[in-house]
């Protein structure tokens, strides 16, 4: 029986490449249950009003945009400007995860994440509760995810 090469080729291939698509699939479960601890870590480090622990969530080379358009650049910028805002406007402020409304992968390292939350006790605007939409992009190096860009925007009201 003679084999034609071509199709020894296409089937090599089909197989790597079958191979390739088996061995990057992950355990959304367990990966999703991962970035959703960093998300509450996040939450309770800011009522704690600590930034260390606030920037320990980003990735030494993250940015981060606020809610008023401010960029900062680098786990150290980041841990500044936290550092600044908890000892002043944001020193007696709640902040809560209302919802992670989605998680994806476009790869097995690399995941994109929005998520609804809500802030009160903002000294500059007093009796106020605010509504927010953060997009984040998260990285998983060595195990361990962490945020390596994300963006916040005020929700205005009645925004779903």
């Amino acid at each position: 029986m003679k084999i034609n090469r071509y199709k020894i080729i296409m089937l090599s291939l089909c197989w790597l490449f079958g191979f390739k698509a088996y061995s990057q699939q992950i355990d959304t479960a367990k990966e999703n249950g991962a970035i959703k601890q960093l998300i509450k870590n996040y939450e309770d480090a800011w009522n704690r009003h600590d930034p260390k622990g606030l920037a320990d969530n980003y990735t030494l080379d993250a940015t981060w945009v606020n809610w008023f358009g401010a960029y900062y650049k680098g786990r150290d910028d980041i841990q500044f400007h936290y550092r600044q805002v908890h000892t002043t406007y944001f020193k007696s402020t709640h902040y809560y995860t209302r919802a992670v409304e989605d998680i994806s992968y476009p790869y097995p390292n690399l995941a994109i994440s929005h998520v609804r939350t809500g802030l009160d006790g903002d000294e500059r605007y007093p009796g106020e509760t605010f509504e927010f939409r953060r997009m984040i992009v998260l990285v998983k190096r060595d195990g361990v995810w962490k945020i390596l860009a994300g963006q916040n925007a005020k929700l205005e009201k009645g925004v779903k």
